[in-house]
């Protein structure tokens, strides 16, 4: 808004007034230059019985640190020092588990997509597991802000024999704030492979007046918050029922299904709070590890 305004003055003083399109396109092309182009690529290697990183890459003010563990696996956290995210911003996150390397990757605090000018929000996520490997994919939630405007694709690629714990939540609107998402875009892409072939896909797309689209029936029965978990392993399948019994008091709407190698749970509550308990549940039940400390807090 400042860069606008500031744009739109020195225009009204050089000469004749400029029609607002004009102005406005002026303007997104001034904040265009203010946007971020980063994100972080890593690759973990197993060795002596435990886990390393090989290999890391971080640039627009995304860091990823490293907690002390006492354990075979690998903790890391992803942290935004810019503190939130903003349209017109371009993220790619690439993170590689070799052969029996055994990672979690969180993130420092729930993520912030703030009201874009008009331009997306671009994440990319690819994800990438070895033979016998394992990666834990647990961040904190995304927060859209009203306005906000997101464009999102996670890509996996897995061994057949690795191991893939993911986790994805998604809060429409500052909830804490009592602030209501009114117009908006986001649209989220899922492609999981196993040994090179396709396994799953999963894709959201709502635009407009958000807060509408999530009152119908059919869409979310008015639920604020949401959540996917995936679950790709050699016996995933198999912990169905174990899940939905620890699901017996959940908080939110929850739903578990399993397939070919795969286990999915789905969430949908009033908020964020009620979505991160149930969560926190099947992730430690099918993890058998503590959390992140970050969730802990």
């Amino acid at each position: 808004m400042f860069a606008a305004g500031c744009l739109s003055e020195a225009m009204h003083l050089k000469g004749p007034e400029i029609a607002p399109d004009a102005a406005a396109a002026a303007a997104t092309a001034a904040l265009s230059s203010l946007r971020v182009k980063g994100g972080v690529h890593a690759r973990f290697h197993a060795a002596r019985g435990a886990t390393h990183i090989t290999d890391l890459g971080e640039s627009g003010g995304h860091r990823l640190r490293f907690p002390t563990t006492h354990a075979p696996h690998i903790e890391a956290t992803q942290i935004n020092t810019g503190g939130g995210i903003a349209g017109g911003d371009r993220l790619a996150f690439d993170f590689a588990a070799d052969a029996g390397a055994d990672v979690v990757v969180t993130t420092q605090s729930a993520e912030r997509i703030y009201r874009s000018h008009g331009p997306d929000t671009e994440i990319s996520v690819k994800l990438t597991l070895g033979a016998g490997a394992r990666l834990d994919w647990l961040p904190q939630s995304t927060i859209l802000f009203s306005g906000a405007h997101l464009r999102r694709r996670f890509d996996v690629d897995l061994a057949p024999d690795s191991r893939l714990l993911m986790v994805e939540a998604i809060t429409f609107g500052r909830i804490a704030s009592g602030e209501v998402m009114g117009d908006g875009a986001v649209h989220d892409r899922w492609r999981v492979k196993r040994g090179g072939r396709l396994i799953f896909a999963d894709a959201v797309r709502l635009a407009g007046d958000i807060a509408e689209q999530l009152a119908a029936p059919v869409v979310a029965g008015g639920g604020r918050a949401a959540a996917l978990l995936l679950d790709v392993s050699p016996n995933a399948a198999d912990r169905l029922e174990a899940v939905r019994g620890a699901l017996g008091q959940a908080r939110s709407y929850c739903g578990a299904s399993a397939w070919n190698g795969m286990l999915s749970v789905r969430f949908l509550g009033p908020d964020a709070s009620s979505v991160r308990a149930d969560i926190v549940t099947v992730v430690e039940f099918l993890a058998r590890r503590p959390l992140p400390r970050v969730w802990q807090a």
